[in-house]
């Protein structure tokens, strides 16, 4: 097994050790924690989802309770889908879970009004 490349100067990325980080704000834009040494840093404010587009979107599934899905997508798709997700503040299996209901849907009311 060939040794993993290195990421930056002599530090590796290994699974299961990820951490925030330090002065990162998580989704709901609490602080994910701070230190001392670190200068303040200007961001931008998180996107705001809509209460509608919150309503909409489906329970959250556990990770371990789902499934990998793989296929190919044009890579202007891939920008407009991943664009549209975080502009609107869902995960990109969320939008998908989403579109997917709302597919479902009209299709129901389609085949119901033919």
């Amino acid at each position: 097994m060939p040794k993993p490349a290195p990421l930056a100067a002599g530090v590796l990325l290994k699974k299961g050790q990820a951490a925030p980080m330090i002065d990162s704000q998580g989704r709901d834009g609490s602080s994910m924690g701070s230190h001392p040494a670190t200068l303040a840093v200007a961001t931008a404010p998180l996107p705001v989802v809509a209460a509608t587009a919150a309503a909409e979107s489906p329970a959250r599934a556990r990770t371990a309770d789902l499934e990998p899905l793989g296929f190919k997508v044009p890579p202007q798709f891939n920008q407009e889908f991943r664009r549209f997700a975080f502009e609107n503040g869902y995960k990109l299996n969320e939008l998908l879970f989403a579109a997917f209901e709302s597919f479902k849907k009209t299709r129901i009311r389609e085949s119901a009004n033919s």
